[in-house]
């Protein structure tokens, strides 16, 4: 298969064109981070005043709070997982169209975005969480017990991913393990930060919603940096990655 400029690749025969396939991406991708922000701007000044007094739990708007499931960031959040396994699904079928020696990489990455995207708004972590500390004795940085092990597991997969990410262009690889390293600070470092402080002072504190502002915000950020990469790479894929 030639490679065209402008052309994404070609599956069963049948190239696409970039603009064809999501034009103006960059427009509507700006829309989506700063629409994000100021949910998280929004929750962040809802705290504020509840903290502070100026308005009352009774008062609350429960969609800007971001440490629920049922919020409007947390909707934003599972999309963005959700969108980020369709693209890892497409360049993984274009990898296989290559019988690029990635391709279980490309699927294995569609299929972990699709379960993060179900946990997103299922809180399944918080259940093995849950069963976790009812099997051993969490305290301080381990207070929310699935953390650490999922730390330890993601860092041996990115170690594991190394000869994938590169396989990118140099500035996409950059962007693609400084997208992993945001995530990881806030969906690990920053959990584990806001359980030492939640068993310390308390969930109603302001210091562990400033904790859980930071996590989510770097998760989200990770995510939408990671779908950037995805995006991007989408417009320059050559002929083969092998």
């Amino acid at each position: 298969m030639q490679y065209e400029p402008g052309r994404v690749g070609a599956i069963a025969g049948h190239s696409w064109p970039v603009s064809g396939v999501f034009p103006g991406w960059r427009a509507y991708f700006t829309v989506v981070a700063c629409f994000a922000f100021l949910v998280l701007s929004a929750s962040l000044l809802q705290d504020l005043l509840l903290l502070g007094g100026t308005i009352s739990k009774a008062s609350k708007i429960w969609l800007l709070d971001i440490d629920v499931e049922q919020s409007a960031f947390t909707w934003i959040s599972v999309l963005a997982f959700f969108f980020a396994a369709q693209l890892l699904f497409q360049l993984g079928q274009a990898a296989i169209a290559r019988n690029s020696r990635f391709k279980w990489h490309w699927l294995f990455l569609a299929g972990l975005f699709l379960l993060l995207s179900f946990d997103e708004f299922s809180g399944v972590h918080e259940k093995i969480s849950a069963g976790l500390a009812s099997q051993f004795d969490n305290t301080g940085l381990f207070y929310f017990a699935w953390a650490a092990p999922a730390g330890l597991l993601a860092l041996l997969g990115l170690a594991a991913f190394i000869p994938f990410i590169r396989s990118f262009p140099p500035r996409l690889a950059v962007l693609l393990m400084l997208s992993a390293a945001i995530f990881l600070f806030g969906a690990v470092g920053m959990e584990m930060v806001g359980g030492a402080i939640a068993e310390a002072r308390g969930l109603d504190t302001l210091s562990y919603r400033l904790a859980t502002t930071v996590e989510e915000g770097a998760e989200l950020s990770g995510v939408l940096l990671f779908v950037y990469v995805l995006l991007t790479y989408r417009e320059t894929l050559p002929a083969t990655d092998s």
